[in-house]
């Protein structure tokens, strides 16, 4: 006598067997697009922050009264003069003097500082970006000291000019040639880092300057400026927004002190 499996049995297992496999493949499936989830979370977090890391460090570096904000349509920039060098001049012509001659206590002086936006005591945005006289390029001729210092150097500038202000410490900072700004495009969900171009006295939106790119998914930023005051310096505060929507709650939201004072 023969025996097997009859055709009701058959459709059973087949059932069965179907049921099982679309609950093990809807299984992998989850997990797969959890992973998948949770990889492009990771990715979009490490960029982000990387450009939120950046931007502390750089403002932390940048000038006394010299950070400024912009809003336009879908577009936010924030701009600061990076400084390079800075020290205690012994010799300036301050008003109502003039004259062409600094003496400054800086080490490790470099012939390229010549030519860089020299400030004293500069105490708002028109004094970084204007025309106060509070600013001037470095440009003239310089020397170690005579008595054989090299921790400090005469300057002689091009032509005569008087600072409109002395600085309390005697502080002077050498800034980069050019500004930084970091702006965030609404449209690309972007934030570019833009540098290489000139002082301007209007903040510009954004720079006239190839920007790089240093993160995207980026659904909202937010740039606001405290003023420093007898208790405390200036205060940044930075909130960025990241993910694939306006639903995420990726978000890192900083205080920044600026410790550089005029």
């Amino acid at each position: 006598m023969q025996r097997g499996f009859t055709l009701i049995e058959l459709t059973i297992v087949i059932v069965l067997l179907s049921i099982l496999a679309l609950g093990v493949s809807s299984y992998i499936g989850l997990g797969a697009s959890m992973y998948s989830d949770a990889t492009e979370r990771e990715q979009v977090l490490t960029q982000s922050r990387f450009v939120a890391e950046r931007l502390q460090r750089e403002l932390r570096n940048a000038a006394p009264n010299s950070i400024r904000a912009a809003d336009g349509p879908l577009l936010r920039c924030i701009e600061f003069a990076p400084i390079v060098a800075s020290g205690v001049y012994l010799q300036a012509p301050v008003a109502p003097d003039a004259g062409n001659e600094l003496r400054l206590a800086l080490l490790n002086w470099q012939d390229s500082y010549l030519g860089l936006p020299f400030t004293i005591y500069p105490r708002q945005l028109h004094d970084i970006y204007g025309s106060s006289g509070s600013t001037i390029p470095l440009s003239g001729s310089e020397q170690d000291d005579a008595d054989g210092n090299s921790a400090t150097r005469t300057v002689q500038l091009a032509s005569s000019h008087s600072f409109p202000l002395d600085s309390p410490e005697q502080r002077f900072y050498l800034l980069a040639a050019s500004p930084v700004s970091y702006c965030f495009n609404g449209v690309e969900g972007s934030i570019r880092r833009y540098s290489g171009y000139s002082y301007n006295a209007t903040q510009p939106l954004p720079p006239a300057a190839v920007g790089s790119l240093m993160a995207g998914n980026v659904q909202q930023v937010r740039f606001a400026i405290n003023d420093a005051v007898l208790t405390r310096n200036s205060v940044v505060n930075l909130l960025l927004q990241f993910g694939q929507s306006q639903a995420s709650d990726m978000f890192f939201n900083y205080e920044v002190h600026i410790p550089n004072v005029p």
